[in-house]
């Protein structure tokens, strides 16, 4: 980080500083979604249990899908735009119509690594017309007879039943999706996501017995989940750009080295809150060797002065 200017911020607080309250408002609760209810139904569910005035999910997964569903609670709704959604991970059942050998399922897997044409299926929410998705990874875990288990990291908007259904119109005997789940998405992995008993529980815990530490571990603040650039700035630039200036030069404190023209970026406080989104109107050589000008144009305000005063 390329430091500009030095200043002691008294503007809002550490994150070691938070309590539960403080968190609930600007922070991702990652659920491991259960078969049947919806995304929606999901994130309704949370946003009751935590008594937050809003929330909603990042990545959809359809009822029948269980696994990792990121839910942004309060302000941090503002920032879903930002999380990282260019990549997601499946565990994928599929049902053939008949048994094929391992040589056979991989020599059709290896056409279907890379960039792939799909056509989104009929139950799907976008428009039906042909598309590119990239196909990360697709890798064979086991072959029972009929049903093949396998997982696959692709291009965010990729449809597993589509491809499911794909690989085995060239096996020729026919394929579906028996069942699937989500591992990654958002950045966040498995090993994060939390069942919803687990989180009514931590609830319970709070609420009835003072006891923060199981809730706030299911909490992660808004900054850590945004893998954007950061831009420091000082508490006096705050309120100008919480209400309608755009960050000059001079309220700059630091930043990240690299930052292009054009590129997101996240503006913080000197305590490291996540105050804004932003667009960089200028370089990071520019900025670093000019002492005025209009360096960011804020995009979507997260923190208010008031809310971090």
């Amino acid at each position: 980080m390329i430091t500009l200017h030095e200043e002691e911020s008294t503007w809002g607080k550490m994150l070691s500083e938070k309590t539960v309250a403080d968190l609930l408002p600007y922070s991702i609760a990652v659920i491991d979604k259960p078969c049947g209810p919806s995304s929606h139904e999901v994130s309704a569910w949370v946003k009751r249990m935590l008594n937050v005035p809003k929330a909603g999910h990042s990545g959809t997964l359809d009822p029948e899908v269980s696994g990792v569903l990121p839910v942004l609670l309060g302000e941090a709704t503002k920032a879903a735009g930002f999380l990282l959604k260019d990549r997601k991970t499946y565990i994928a059942l599929m049902k053939l119509r008949e048994a094929k050998a391992d040589a056979e399922l991989e020599r059709v897997f290896s056409r279907f690594r890379g960039p792939i044409f799909q056509t989104p299926p009929k139950k799907s929410a976008v428009k039906r017309v042909l598309r590119t998705r990239h196909v990360y990874r697709l890798e064979l875990l086991e072959n029972d007879g009929q049903f093949v288990l396998f997982e696959s990291e692709v291009e965010a908007g990729t449809y597993i039943r589509k491809l499911c259904y794909d690989m085995g119109e060239v096996l020729q005997c026919g394929g579906l999706m028996a069942e699937l789940r989500r591992t990654v998405a958002a950045g966040f992995t498995e090993s994060q996501a939390h069942p919803l008993q687990d989180v009514s529980d931590a609830v319970w815990l709070y609420k009835e017995k003072g006891d923060e530490k199981t809730l706030r571990a299911m909490l992660v603040p808004v900054e850590q989940a945004i893998a954007l650039k950061k831009v420091v700035v000082s508490d006096g630039a705050i309120q100008p750009i919480t209400t309608g200036a755009n960050l000059a030069i001079p309220g700059i404190l630091a930043l990240d080295e690299g930052i292009k023209v054009d590129e997101p970026v996240q503006i913080v406080s000197g305590k490291g809150e996540l105050v804004c989104l932003a667009k960089a109107l200028l370089g990071g050589e520019q900025i670093r060797n000019q002492k005025k000008g209009m360096a960011f144009d804020i995009e979507r305000v997260i923190r208010t002065h008031k809310s971090g005063a």
